[in-house]
């Protein structure tokens, strides 16, 4: 009955109740979209990287060999001899090194050149292979490709397609003399991988060292062609090394190593992200002070909003207690209608603010690759909570005082 009452009294005043329900509605969808934001960036970044237990790479920044290598951004350093991927299989230290290139791009989706070793790579040991075809099967011959499922999807690209890569990791002059056949398309990584294009290592051999002897003859009269910077050249040559080593212990003195070598260097990609949350930390400390701040005017907004909307209809609580309503009546039906207002602004502010979260998530996506699922863990289920607890309360206040107020005045 006292659920009755209550929305028929909410009905009644369906633009104040509309409005307060708008209010909550606005300020928890804010409140998630803020907090599931801070949180995938870390876990996208975090996921990008599980898969590269070492990168080997030309001497220079740590920091662009792991974006050009983990998060297909930025530009290749440059190139190492392919003699460094032998050295690494027959280290004892090492499980498995497979090289990747690049210097390509189909359409703006980098053109990744590496060895079928790729697709039987490990994230983890028990785990499935990283890259597994979902059609058609894994390149086995020069200028056959296997793309990313977005790839797929956003290039319109399917099995048998051929197609002509550009010079360059965006736009370039097109390689009109070769074309790739799509030959299979990968299973969603929820990574930068989704919208990479693998090929043989040797068919970006190929392709460049006829591309150099075109640009060769066609400036020898000039002060000569300077190869672009980190595009894979001539034959022999790989952009970085994807290194799986025996153990964390391996890793480490695969590490201490490297440092004597003059030839590239190696990184841990999770470090690099590490480093990079502590240059962002105070960003983040910001973003976490602005997720409180909304949470904190989240609730004020709440409880001002209930306590208006209840206060204001002091003139019908008055009429029900004319009518023979008791005060444990009155009390429950206020409550009632705060619940109902609740639930009504909590609701569609979960499902906006998801919505708005991954509206923005596929957005960052396109521009640096990065995945940011969405996720309901134990810090939205206690916002969530908070909210309902706050609105709760403030339909406590006008409840004992509308129990406690004579009611004459009112009528």
């Amino acid at each position: 009955m006292h659920l009755l009452i209550a929305w028929r009294n909410l009905w009644a005043k369906s633009l104040q109740s509309l409005l307060t329900v708008a209010v909550v509605t606005s300020a928890l969808c804010l409140t998630l979209v803020v907090m599931q934001l801070a949180a995938g960036i870390q876990n996208g970044l975090v996921r990008a990287t599980e898969p590269f237990d070492l990168i080997v790479g030309s001497k220079g920044s740590p920091n662009q060999l792991v974006l050009n290598t983990v998060f297909l951004q930025d530009t290749p350093i440059g190139n190492i001899d392919y003699t460094i991927v032998q050295e690494l299989r027959n280290n004892p230290l090492v499980r498995a090194a497979i090289p990747v290139g690049f210097g390509d791009n189909y359409r703006g989706y980098r053109i990744v050149g590496t060895e079928p070793a790729v697709f039987a790579h490990q994230a983890k040991p028990g785990q499935p292979s990283w890259l597994r075809v979902a059609q058609g099967q894994i390149f086995s011959a020069p200028f056959e490709a296997v793309i990313g499922v977005k790839t797929a999807r956003e290039t319109g690209l399917k099995i048998g397609d051929q197609f002509v890569s550009s010079h360059g990791i965006t736009g370039g002059e097109a390689h009109a003399d070769k074309k790739f056949t799509v030959v299979g398309i990968l299973q969603p990584v929820q990574g930068p991988y989704d919208q990479a294009i693998l090929v043989s290592l040797e068919s970006l051999w190929d392709m460049h060292s006829h591309h150099d002897h075109e640009q060769e003859a066609a400036q020898e009269d000039e002060h000569g062609h300077d190869h672009e910077q980190g595009s894979v050249g001539e034959e022999g040559e790989t952009t970085a090394i994807l290194v799986k080593p025996q153990g964390y212990g391996e890793a480490l003195r695969l590490y201490q190593q490297f440092q004597k070598d003059s030839r590239a260097q190696i990184v841990f990609p999770s470090q690099v992200v590490v480093q990079l949350f502590s240059a962002l930390g105070e960003a983040e400390k910001v973003l976490s002070v602005i997720g409180y701040a909304v949470m904190a005017m989240t609730l004020l907004i709440v409880v001002f909003s209930l306590y208006w909307s209840a206060l204001s209809r002091s003139r019908d609580r008055a009429v029900l207690r004319a009518l023979g309503a008791g005060r444990r009546d009155l009390f429950g039906i206020i409550l009632a209608e705060g619940v109902i207002l609740m639930l009504g602004g909590i609701l569609p502010g979960s499902i906006a603010g998801y919505a708005l979260f991954n509206a923005i998530a596929g957005a960052l996506q396109q521009k640096t690759a990065i995945v940011m699922a969405s996720s309901f863990g134990a810090v939205e289920v206690y916002t969530i909570g908070a909210v309902l607890l706050a609105g709760i309360l403030a339909s406590l206040a006008p409840a004992l005082h509308n129990a406690r107020t004579s009611v004459a005045p009112h009528l």
